[in-house]
């Protein structure tokens, strides 16, 4: 349970984070020089990354949920 917690908590961050940045980037809300729009770009393409991982452990983690819902899901019913 608690690796859950902390994998939600990662998932959350870096996605509101990425989400954030993004927008920042998009509409060009970067204050500042050409530094902060390089810190912008990389904090955005790295917790993309970060998120992507922790997209990867948590679909392991739940395989076993993943294939019972699947398999009640696609069995038939009589």
């Amino acid at each position: 349970m608690k690796k859950n917690f902390w994998l939600d908590v990662i998932l959350f961050v870096s996605g509101l984070i990425c989400i954030v940045t993004g927008i920042m980037m998009d509409f060009h809300l970067t204050p500042g020089g050409r530094e902060v729009r390089y810190f912008v770009r990389y904090a955005h393409t790295y917790t993309g990354y970060i998120m992507a991982v922790g997209i990867i452990f948590h679909i392991i983690w739940h395989g076993g949920w993943i294939k019972s819902a699947a398999k009640n899901i696609f069995s038939k019913k009589s």
